[in-house]
């Protein structure tokens, strides 16, 4: 399994049980049809991160979340709960988390639509693989 895919599983997993409480539909790709609220894992890239020895990736990744009202309360309260997402320290195939953070958060609202994205880099290295 590659970092990508760990990393997507990961997150997936951390995204619903998070979510879910709000109410929120949690989705791996972007839908066809969806009601709100919605929230949609991008596609990460990924850059070489390693060492000798140590395979290592530094991937970016963002979850998009869409909500309809006059204001965004519960829009908020979904971006809190994704910006306090963690990792287990390891991930399948062996894939460790080195480092998980928050490094950009956006909110804007388009007619009755209001959408936020939250990115993260996430550090991952394996051993001898």
């Amino acid at each position: 399994m590659t970092a990508r895919e760990a990393l997507r599983a990961g997150l997936m997993t951390g995204l619903r049980t998070a979510l879910q409480p709000l109410g929120v539909t949690v989705f791996d790709a972007v839908p066809v049809r969806a009601s709100v609220p919605q929230a949609v894992l991008g596609e990460p890239g990924d850059n070489d991160w390693g060492a000798a020895g140590i395979e290592g990736r530094e991937l970016r990744i963002a979850v998009t979340l869409a909500d309809e009202g006059e204001q965004p309360r519960r829009l908020r309260a979904c971006v809190a709960a994704v910006e306090a997402i963690s990792l287990p320290e390891v991930l399948a195939d062996g894939w460790r988390v080195a480092g998980l953070s928050v490094v950009a958060t956006r909110m804007v609202k388009a007619g009755a639509r209001w959408t936020a994205s939250v990115e993260w880099r996430v550090r991952l290295w394996r051993v001898g693989q």
